[in-house]
């Protein structure tokens, strides 16, 4: 993958996007995979997957409503209001299942769009890939799904299925530790009791 990615970035990546492996693992001070997407957003699928450069981009450490789910449209047009034409920075390490690229989506302010679709009520924070991520961003998405749902922000006026349990029927397996040593938390009232 790396020579891949060597390969589009001296092409330019196609549709104005740049493909190119970080020189850390930080991106506006925040620690995350090493390998970066930079481009215009064309086009955002649903609340959790957005297009830069013609490479799908499902945004790490969230859930979204399905689009057939209540507040799964509302949740897409809250992410297209953010980054849809916008210039993005997409930082990651891996691919999914699908083929997609798992990243974090910087805006040219250092925001994250995917902690502002948590914040916002637009997005779950998904705790079962919490080890994906270091301690001070799980910190952050917990505090902010906890503080969402209890303001009743967005997806969270009225009783909210998870998207995990709407496509699969049960709840996501959230670890008790990670391996990197640094304990993970369970404070945002995802999971069953």
């Amino acid at each position: 993958m790396f020579i891949f990615t060597m390969a589009l970035s001296a092409c330019g990546g196609g549709d104005g996007a740049s493909f190119a492996p970080a020189s850390g693992n930080t991106h506006c001070g925040v620690s995350v995979g090493t390998l970066r997407i930079s481009g215009v957003v064309t086009s955002v699928h649903d609340g959790d997957t957005i297009t830069v450069g013609g490479e799908s981009i499902r945004l790490a450490s969230i859930d979204a409503p399905e689009l057939d789910q209540a507040y799964g449209p509302s949740s897409r047009a809250h992410l297209a209001a953010m980054v849809l034409g916008q210039s993005v920075t997409v930082t990651y390490a891996q691919k999914d299942a699908y083929g997609r690229v798992v990243g974090t989506v910087f805006k040219s302010d250092c925001s994250q769009a995917n902690l502002n679709q948590v914040t916002s009520g637009a997005a779950w924070y998904y705790e079962a890939y919490q080890c994906e991520i270091d301690i001070r961003q799980r910190q952050a998405y917990s505090a902010a799904h906890a503080a969402a749902r209890t303001a009743k922000m967005g997806l969270w006026v009225n009783a909210a299925v998870a998207p995990w349990v709407h496509r699969n029927g049960v709840e996501a397996k959230v670890p008790a530790s990670c391996p990197n040593g640094d304990g993970a938390s369970n404070k945002s009232g995802s999971d069953p009791v």
